[in-house]
């Protein structure tokens, strides 16, 4: 049978109206431009971060769906709390008022969700929504990236000289580890971010770590004890 779709008539994706998908109406922008230089792409870049995150994909899907929509109500509009009752998440999300109750329930026992002001005669309780807890191994990543950024042109002489040493294999799979060790907690390590470790970690797999440990003591300081 024919594919109905034919490549030479396809349209070109349109990546900012696709973007703007997960954004409410009212923000939705047209022009990647605009898009590019707004908060939102930094909200678009969590919320990535965070379905990917083994935490959340460990929650039943009504659970996720809540948590999705509380976090489009918050900071997919650049806020943190919102007014909202249980009779609004029901018409919105389309799902059973006792399993939005439950679910509900389940995101403050996780501490994704607080109660900032509790209900009132005629006014809905006012929620926080907290973003998943961010590993600390993203504070180490970020170590690892600024100092690779301090190399100098010794370091990378270096680093070029032993590259070789290493077989294409191994490379593969130090570069194989380093990504499925992120993606288990939760991050998404572009082919960029894992370069950067693999080759900071290569200069301290030879002796020319204690090169690095003069030049910049400070790396290796054990903190001190409180």
């Amino acid at each position: 049978m024919d594919n109905p779709i034919d490549p030479q008539i396809s349209q070109p994706i349109d990546e900012a109206a696709e973007v703007a998908d997960f954004l409410p109406p009212e923000l939705a922008l047209e022009g990647r431009d605009t898009l590019s230089v707004d908060w939102r792409l930094a909200y678009l870049d969590q919320l990535h971060l965070t379905m990917e995150d083994p935490r959340f994909l460990a929650q039943s899907p009504t659970t996720q769906l809540l948590y999705l929509h509380l976090l489009k109500k918050t900071y997919g509009v650049g806020e943190h709390e919102l007014v909202i009752s249980i009779d609004r998440l029901v018409t919105e999300t389309k799902l059973a008022w006792m399993t939005v109750q439950k679910q509900l329930k389940m995101l403050i026992t996780l501490g994704l969700v607080t109660t900032a002001q509790l209900a009132r005669q005629r006014v809905a309780p006012t929620y926080l929504v907290h973003w998943l807890p961010q590993l600390e191994k993203r504070g180490e990543l970020r170590d690892v990236v600024t100092r690779y950024d301090q190399f100098d042109q010794e370091d990378l002489a270096e680093l070029k000289r032993l590259t070789p040493l290493l077989t294409t294999s191994q490379r593969e799979a130090m570069a194989t580890e380093i990504h499925m060790s992120l993606r288990a907690d939760g991050l998404l390590p572009g082919p960029e971010l894992v370069t950067k470790i693999l080759s900071y970690r290569l200069l301290h797999l030879f002796p020319y770590k204690h090169e690095l440990m003069k030049k910049h003591p400070d790396w290796y300081a054990v903190p001190p004890r409180g």
